[in-house]
């Protein structure tokens, strides 16, 4: 019951609280150019390196724009700290000794974070700007919603970004950057704790890569794909234990270049 979207389920306040985390979570970006209509969507578990992936291929960089669910949670998780809905919570001490931290209850704001995401996407999408979609691709339906979307806005180039690692390096990594952040004293909210299961979910069946990566393969061979002019998908394979890399592109719907087949 201490999820936000359960706090607030029959406060008709809350839009305006959302609508105003949106105001400022677009504020934190400027220098945003308008009627590029270029996007880039990242696949794959957290802690893969999807955002690594994006800037070691220079793929985005000024005037564009960043839409990251863990920022809007850290915005909630304020407005929680704000209305002082968790303080009991933040009152107990773990066995390490240390009080819980605001980010490790990331978990509660999730669904929000979610919402609001969407309706940040769907301005930005509105304004034709460039941007990156931070995410997993967990969901087997996201492709062809932003399909319809950024096709429908007028969007004429589409990136998607996997990048592939082993359950156990996803849960290393994500415990790892956890930690790191819950011992830090000079950050204010601490490490965000993901739960084991939000990764171990993500590789159904013991499979070595996860359903991110065959999702994203599907949104880039979905027939709606023929409303996007260029579409480039690459995928980032360290499954391995050996970086692989992979690159396949398209024009109006029509493969024209796969580095797995190229000479």
């Amino acid at each position: 019951m201490r999820a936000s979207f359960r706090l607030y389920a029959d406060d008709p306040r809350r839009r305006r609280t959302k609508d105003a985390i949106v105001e400022a979570y677009l504020a934190e970006q400027d220098g945003i150019e308008h009627g590029g209509r270029c996007a880039i969507v990242t696949a794959g578990v957290p802690g893969a390196g999807k955002s690594t992936a994006i800037e070691s291929r220079g793929l985005a960089g000024h005037g564009w724009r960043v839409l990251d669910a863990d920022r809007i949670k850290d915005h909630l998780i304020g407005d929680g700290l704000g209305r002082g809905v968790y303080d009991d919570l933040l009152e107990m001490v773990l066995p390490d000794g240390r009080r819980l931290r605001p980010r490790e209850l990331a978990t509660l704001v999730h669904r929000e974070s979610t919402e609001i995401l969407d309706m940040a996407r769907e301005r930005c999408i509105r304004a034709g700007e460039n941007i990156v979609i931070e995410g997993t691709f967990r969901w087997d339906g996201l492709g062809a919603q932003l399909l319809t979307e950024l096709g429908g806005a007028g969007y004429t180039d589409l990136t998607i970004v996997d990048v592939e690692v082993t359950c156990d390096t996803a849960l290393h990594r994500a415990q790892d950057r956890w930690w790191t952040g819950r011992i830090d004293p000079d950050n204010d909210l601490g490490g965000r704790f993901t739960p084991t299961s939000a990764i171990t979910d993500l590789y159904p069946d013991g499979s070595t890569r996860s359903i991110c990566a065959r999702n994203a393969r599907a949104a880039f061979e979905h027939p709606l794909s023929t409303v996007i002019e260029s579409m480039t998908l690459f995928v980032d394979d360290y499954t391995t234990g050996t970086h692989v890399e992979s690159t396949v592109t398209k024009h109006n719907g029509v493969v024209n270049y796969d580095s797995h087949t190229a000479p």
